[in-house]
């Protein structure tokens, strides 16, 4: 089971009320040049309801900075579209962006963009399974990071590569980038990064056999990403908490994290993690004998199509 990556430029602190109360501005048309190209870049990042307007404002911001030859402008706007692309689930346009948003950055001598886009592109590699070039593009953002002082970024690199390794089961490579990835993120006081490479370090010892350290990393992850209110992440913890207690053969125990795990789930509509508790659910009735139960949760699968 893979465990979590982040993405620093993708994912914290967006809000639909900024963008909503940037619109007015925007819309009146009054923004000089240069302070525009901001308020483009916090519409873009900002604007969650409507992908295809977010998308507006990146093209926009593209096309004002390269204008205006400002490669910084250049880079925040391919980096916003890119993001969008990723979420529309067009990986191939998110990877030509990123990699437009690299040449920017690097034309900027702006090495924490730089990082940051190699870490994206070595991202969608991840999600495409291929690994060599994931591996190629995450050590290039490492390296270039170590230049910078943006350590968020530089941890976030460091745990997205381990989580590779982990994904493909290098275990002791993976328990020393996510030991550095906490200990960067300690020092930051980074929470939800600290929250992952516990999860993932927890993910990694289940892997090997050590279930006291993993169950000890996995409780802890859980711990802060309740007070953050980060659920999915949770969900798949959970499962592996599950798989834990089977191990220690407290069936009992596995069956309550499992529920646990589908709980959550259904409340915040988590389709991924609702399929895998299901999925769990039915293979722990099957093995308790408890035929009509697996059955049944089989037959909720197909229906509800969570496969």
């Amino acid at each position: 089971m893979a465990g979590f990556f982040i993405c620093p430029y993708f994912s914290s602190g967006q809000d639909q009320r900024i963008a909503d109360s940037l619109s007015k501005i925007y819309n009146e048309g009054n923004v000089a040049d240069t302070a525009k190209l901001e308020l483009l870049r916090n519409l873009s990042f900002n604007e969650v309801n409507d992908l295809d307007l977010s998308l507006k404002y990146a093209e926009e911001l593209i096309s004002l900075s390269s204008q205006l030859g400002n490669h910084e402008y250049v880079f925040r706007g391919y980096q916003q579209k890119g993001n969008k692309k990723r979420l529309q689930g067009n990986l191939e346009q998110a990877l030509d962006a990123y990699f437009k948003s690299a040449e920017a950055a690097k034309k900027a001598n702006f090495k924490p963009g730089e990082g940051g886009a190699y870490s994206t592109i070595a991202d969608i590699y991840s999600i495409n399974d291929n690994t060599v070039n994931a591996m190629l593009y995450y050590n290039k953002a490492i390296a270039i990071l170590r230049q910078s002082d943006d350590t968020i970024l530089l941890a976030s690199a460091i745990l997205n590569a381990g989580d590779e390794f982990l994904n493909h089961e290098n275990y002791d490579s993976a328990l020393i980038y996510f030991n550095e990835s906490k200990k960067i993120f300690d020092d930051v006081n980074y929470q939800i990064g600290k929250a992952y490479s516990l999860g993932n370090t927890g993910m990694v010892y289940a892997n090997i056999g050590n279930i006291n350290l993993a169950e000890k990393n996995i409780n802890e992850a859980i711990s802060i990403l309740e007070k953050l209110e980060d659920y999915y992440p949770i969900c798949v913890y959970l499962i592996s908490m599950c798989d834990i207690y089977l191990q220690k053969g407290d069936d009992k125990t596995a069956l309550a994290y499992a529920m646990r795990s589908l709980t959550l789930a259904k409340q915040y509509g988590l389709k991924d993690q609702i399929s895998d508790a299901n999925k769990k659910l039915s293979e722990l009735y099957e093995m308790s004998g408890n035929l009509n139960e697996a059955l049944n949760i089989i037959k909720i699968i197909l229906h509800t199509g969570t496969v």
